[in-house]
């Protein structure tokens, strides 16, 4: 992707071309998820009955509710922009809140469209270092610092939700089973993330052998933990920060999918969306499309005894609900498009 309005691109991405073969394998990769996409879609529209069923759903819905998935949608926007102005603020990185809040609705514009989840945070940081070149590294680290945070409660409620409703996960043979792998990848990066604390706390990363694989990535998350552990308060608050984030994330969908239907629950909501928020996340298809819909139509179906096709009316319905929000991203890129033709 080019660096926009000549940013100075991240050191080893953008800024060197890379490998004909790293280029093949890139190019072979995006056409298997969008392989995987088009295929999962396929196979959830096909049926004519779940066809059906969608369409007496959407002839039917209360597209009230969509108003408060916005509002559910606009809360976690807040939270996320509070959240990057603190860790911006922690690595001494001093940006105006109106700056911030422009530059996350652009990362947030082109995470709707760029394949991959990360596209918008590299949008992100490009202008955060044309902006603040002096703090190349700290608008890096406040992004990764971000995702780091993310990912760490995701799995945190997605562990909690695994254990408090594992009765109710059994209830599908076919679910519980899915529900246990998912157990077991969160209860792995669970280890994973408090090893490399430990290792950082202890200050023996250093010390790893120079062959043990991931080490490089070991020792990047052990820098990124060493940031937290120098500034606790900003760091436990920027946990705590997250934690309604996730929760107005998921609460969106909940009230998109009031629109279409009552059988699913808010606790029901809250114990899904990890699972398929995580899954969804990984590089499997573009953007997780396909993969999103087709799980939470299934866990719906199975969960909720929601009509088959709903889960896929909600998942889309979200995401139409954050690329609503999205837009106001396009704008402000549009506006810095124009002052830098401009020269001002």
């Amino acid at each position: 992707m080019p660096a926009p309005d000549g940013a100075t691109p991240l050191p080893g991405s953008a800024g060197t071309e890379p490998p004909a073969a790293h280029r093949f394998r890139d190019t072979a990769v995006k056409i298997l998820q969008a392989a995987v996409t088009v295929g999962l879609l396929w196979w959830l529209l096909h049926d004519p009955e779940r066809r059906e069923d969608m369409a007496e759903a959407i002839a039917k819905a209360d597209w009230r509710w969509v108003l408060a998935a916005l509002v559910a949608a606009g809360l976690c926007e807040l939270f996320g922009i509070l959240r990057w102005q603190l860790f911006l603020e922690m690595l001494h990185l001093r940006v105006p809140f109106a700056e911030t809040t422009r530059l996350f609705f652009i990362g947030a514009f082109f995470n709707q469209f760029l394949p991959g989840t990360t596209g918008g945070d590299v949008v992100r940081v490009l202008y955060l270092m044309r902006d603040h070149p002096e703090h190349r590294t700290a608008g890096f680290l406040s992004v990764a610092i971000d995702r780091l945070f993310a990912v760490l409660v995701l799995v945190a409620m997605g562990l909690f939700f695994a254990w408090w409703r594992a009765d109710w996960f059994a209830k599908s043979a076919a679910v519980s089973g899915v529900m246990q792998v998912f157990a077991v990848i969160l209860a792995a990066m669970a280890a994973g993330l408090a090893a490399s604390f430990v290792l950082t706390t202890r200050h023996l990363v250093e010390r790893l052998p120079a062959r043990l694989p991931f080490r490089e990535r070991i020792v990047k998350l052990s820098g990124l933990w060493q940031l937290c552990i120098e500034n606790r308060r900003e760091a436990v608050l920027g946990a705590l920060l997250t934690i309604p984030m996730l929760l107005s994330f998921f609460a969106a969908f909940y009230f998109v999918g009031l629109a279409f239907t009552a059988k699913v629950g808010f606790v029901d909501m809250m114990s899904i969306m990890p699972l398929v928020t995580a899954v969804s996340s990984l590089p499997l298809s573009l953007n997780g499309m396909g993969v999103r819909e087709a799980l939470l139509d299934q866990l719906l179906f199975e969960l909720c005894a929601a009509a088959k096709g709903t889960g896929l009316l909600i998942s889309v319905a979200g995401m139409i609900v954050y690329l609503l929000w999205g837009l106001p991203g396009g704008w402000f890129y549009l506006v810095r498009r124009r002052a830098a033709r401009s020269g001002k």
